[in-house]
């Protein structure tokens, strides 16, 4: 969905003038997304979290200069890949010998190109595959791992097709430096395209960071109730992990609450494959945040459920 914004400049040339627009924001008819920039309410309220952040960055691109490309966290919306954590920056590439600089919530920053800048919605951006290797080579691994997991599946709603592995390994070593690569091909190397959704994808990175047993991920328990697929599985230890998706992941509305229906047959799943014999953990976005030693964090919930952490191994240097 490409919503339009309305702009000031617009009103006063065309409309009732800039005074108009007050008015309409007190009476909830409008919602200011940025400086100069309104957007009905009705239609802002129809947007998903990623459509909000993608609108909320195209206003400040779409009246800008052509030379304005989108970079890493504020290009990936685009191409509907999830970002974890919040920022107020919107990212741009600085296209040398210009450098980085800052201007209000505008942040140009130096990349290097792999693969040609393109367009998507009108708005000049870094390529799919650029995208997810910067996020990879400059953010946390754990908020990598979400962007890298799913550009691994195709996205047959938007039209985009998987990258491979192969492709993905072959451009990392174009970036800046031998640092840099590393962390993309780190990345890389752990992504899974069976995580379905941000939350497991964060979820694998965070039990791979305390060092927990790699788990089974999407095992299927046949069942008197029916088969059931499960985020995580641990066979050794006879234990289910599920992450329980409700909420936001970044930017943007959380998640509608689940209706009594969906309860009711979320529990009744689970009672179903608790009576094959197996352990079931639960735990939510505010659980998997949580340090390691909170007893209600994720990790506490899976060493009480008899889940092993495994001793890092030192390194050779």
């Amino acid at each position: 969905m490409n919503p339009e914004l309305i702009y000031t400049a617009d009103v006063d040339a065309y409309g009732a003038g800039r005074h108009s627009l007050a008015p309409r924001c007190r009476s909830g008819e409008l919602i200011r997304i940025r400086a100069g920039v309104y957007i009905p309410s009705r239609i802002w309220h129809q947007l998903s979290a990623w459509e909000r952040d993608r609108t909320r960055i195209r206003a400040a691109v779409e009246r800008g200069p052509r030379s304005r490309i989108l970079i890493q966290q504020s290009a990936a919306p685009f191409w509907a890949l999830p970002v974890l954590g919040t920022s107020d920056s919107i990212m741009l590439l600085a296209v040398l010998p210009s450098h980085g600089r800052k201007r209000g919530d505008l942040r140009w920053t130096v990349r290097k190109l792999v693969e040609p800048v393109t367009e998507v919605a009108g708005v000049r951006l870094t390529s799919r595959a650029q995208t997810v290797l910067d996020m990879a080579a400059y953010l946390p691994f754990e908020r990598a791992v979400p962007a890298m997991d799913r550009v691994l599946r195709p996205d047959p709603v938007l039209g985009f097709l998987a990258l491979t592995k192969e492709r993905l390994w072959k451009l990392a070593d174009g970036l800046p430096d031998l640092t840099k690569q590393n962390r993309a091909k780190r990345v890389i190397d752990f992504a899974d395209r069976r995580s379905e959704s941000p939350g497991e994808s964060y979820s694998r990175a965070m039990l791979h960071r305390h060092g927990f047993p790699v788990p089974e991920l999407q095992h299927e328990f046949v069942t008197p109730a029916g088969r059931f697929r499960t985020d995580f599985f641990w066979k050794d230890q006879g234990l289910v992990g599920e992450f329980d998706g409700a909420g936001k992941y970044g930017r943007g509305p959380a998640a509608e609450a689940p209706s009594w229906d969906t309860l009711l047959q979320e529990k009744q799943r689970e009672d179903a494959i608790r009576a094959t014999g197996v352990g079931f953990v639960r735990w939510s976005w505010a659980d998997v945040g949580k340090p390691a030693q909170h007893p209600d964090g994720m990790v506490q919930r899976l060493m009480r459920a008899g889940l092993p952490r495994l001793p890092r191994l030192r390194s050779s240097k």
